[in-house]
């Protein structure tokens, strides 16, 4: 899509920019010379207290839980909105329920980090009584409290986007948000195709919950590419015509693994915008069935979608609203 200035404020207008930013503490301090004194029996330090430079100052599981919320923000962003600006373009209409999920993800964040501070001291101690030949090191390592618990935050902003007068290279970002997009869709479509179809001949209708997000996430962005749309239609044409009870397999699952199969290939969404082909014939054997959920079908339990890894935006810590000015 080539965006001129006009296309560019109507996709503005439809979106925000939701920035994460999270900092969390790594646990460990800079490897000095003096820390490396052979232990008993002229034992070097183990990888599991040293390692690239740096010496570890508590057990990795302690600080996991932190990590699993920060992808878990990102997920979430990552689930309405399409990467943008070192953020995440979301439709506007999906700001104010993403919020409430970020505030709420925010909120299991700093009740971590309190229950990490109570207990930093034990965590020390459990570490170098793991590790008492170096002891020593491990001690004289160790920051205060204070300020390891400035090192653990957790927020986000959220603005919109208002062109400049001279607005080319936010025409070229603008431009690239549907081929954004469809990377995206591709990567987790592929996911989903390796985690829940590759190998079988039935699967049950929780698979419909990942392929109705997909679907959900690309009817929510459509205004960024008007070749977005057709992808919606011949989805939601196959997924209308789905039973509504019982296992998807034989023709029906094959036709299910058709759509999913298009979302796996950029190339593939791309024709289907441009009407050029109809779906290419599925060549796989033994898939388990799956079933997307549309407005149309009954869907069951809720599947977990795949994990997949989102880097985390830094930006400052807030939850206000700005305009940016590019």
């Amino acid at each position: 899509m080539n965006a001129t200035n006009t296309t560019v404020t109507q996709i503005l207008e439809q979106m925000s920019v939701i920035a994460l930013d999270c900092s969390i503490w790594s646990g460990a301090r800079r490897l000095k010379p003096e820390d490396l004194v052979l232990g008993k029996g002229g034992q070097l330090p183990s990888d599991e207290v040293v390692s690239l430079g740096s010496k570890k100052l508590c057990k990795r599981e302690v600080l996991k839980p932190f990590h699993r919320l920060r992808d878990q923000a990102c997920r979430l962003c990552a689930r309405e909105g399409v990467r943008f600006l070192g953020g995440y373009a979301v439709p506007d209409h999906y700001v104010s329920g993403l919020s409430l999920k970020l505030n709420q993800v925010q909120q299991d964040f700093n009740q971590e980090k309190q229950t990490f501070l109570t207990g930093y001291d034990q965590h020390i101690q459990e570490w170098v009584n793991a590790h008492p030949d170096f002891a020593e090191a491990i001690r004289n390592a160790v920051p205060d409290v204070q300020h390891v618990g400035q090192r653990f935050q957790f927020g986000y902003t959220t603005y919109k986007v208002v062109a400049s007068p001279q607005p080319d290279n936010l025409n070229q970002q603008v431009d690239q948000l549907g081929n954004t997009l469809r990377e995206e869709i591709s990567r987790d479509a592929q996911a989903l195709f390796e985690q829940t179809f590759r190998g079988k001949e039935k699967v049950t209708r929780k698979a419909l919950n990942p392929i109705l997000r997909l679907r959900d996430k690309l009817h929510g962005l459509a205004f960024v590419d008007p070749g977005i749309s057709p992808i919606v239609q011949r989805l939601d044409a196959g997924l209308s015509q789905l039973p509504n009870n019982g296992a998807l397999e034989g023709e029906v699952l094959t036709q299910l693994m058709e759509r999913v199969l298009l979302l796996c290939s950029v190339e593939q969404m791309e024709r289907c915008a441009e009407g050029l082909t109809a779906l290419e014939p599925v060549m796989v054997q033994n898939h388990e069935s799956t079933q997307p959920q549309t407005p149309v079908v009954k869907s069951a339990e809720v599947q977990e979608e795949p994990d997949i890894k989102q880097q985390v935006v830094v930006t400052e810590e807030t939850a206000s609203t700005a305009t940016f000015y590019f």
